[in-house]
């Protein structure tokens, strides 16, 4: 019988000390948004044995403050930047200088950007036989999730319109030529 609740007692006395140690090192606090394990979401409140947070589908997950302390914690309201990729795979005969002009208006509209964009990159990464890939990445400042995807479907309609204004095309996609109307063909 005292082995049993000493067994009991001591997973109840961990998460007393790791919650100890949430409140001593603030490694997060109430309000915060993070990710410990496969649960990600806002911090609503720390007890002394666990700690609760509200999924992004708006459940309620109750974690262990043990767990809490031993699984990797991923802060993300103590993010400094935001970061993005745009990956482009533009097709295999896309000329040299038109790759180059696609690099310079985008790096230049995103290195003119600094209202939203605190640095960026913008490289030709790779050449394959299925084409030539464009990689772009950028820095934000710390923006709310909505502002950050806003900012990058602006940039994804404003690459589209440069691809099209260049006449170049995504690789294993249509060509500008596909987009003209032709006649029907003649039935046989």
């Amino acid at each position: 019988m005292g082995a049993a609740v000493a067994l009991a007692a001591k997973e109840s006395l961990e998460n007393l000390i790791a919650s100890f140690i949430i409140f001593f090192d603030k490694p997060f606090t109430a309000g915060d948004t993070l990710k410990v394990n496969d649960v990600s979401g806002t911090v609503e409140k720390i007890g002394l044995r666990s700690t609760r947070i509200r999924t992004g589908d708006k459940t309620l997950v109750t974690v262990p403050n043990k767990q809490m302390v031993d699984s990797i914690v991923d802060n993300w309201s103590m993010r400094t930047h935001r970061r993005a990729e745009i990956k482009l795979e533009l097709a295999a005969t896309t000329s040299a200088a038109a790759i180059q002009t696609v690099i310079n208006i985008i790096k230049e509209k995103m290195m003119a950007d600094t209202d939203h964009i605190t640095s960026c990159t913008v490289h030709l990464t790779e050449i394959n036989k299925s084409g030539n890939i464009i990689k772009a990445e950028y820095f934000t400042h710390p923006v709310t999730m909505e502002d950050f995807v806003s900012l990058r479907e602006n940039y994804y309609f404003f690459i589209k319109k440069v691809l099209e204004e260049n006449k170049v095309a995504m690789s294993n996609s249509y060509t500008p030529e596909d987009f003209i109307s032709k006649p029907p063909a003649a039935a046989e």
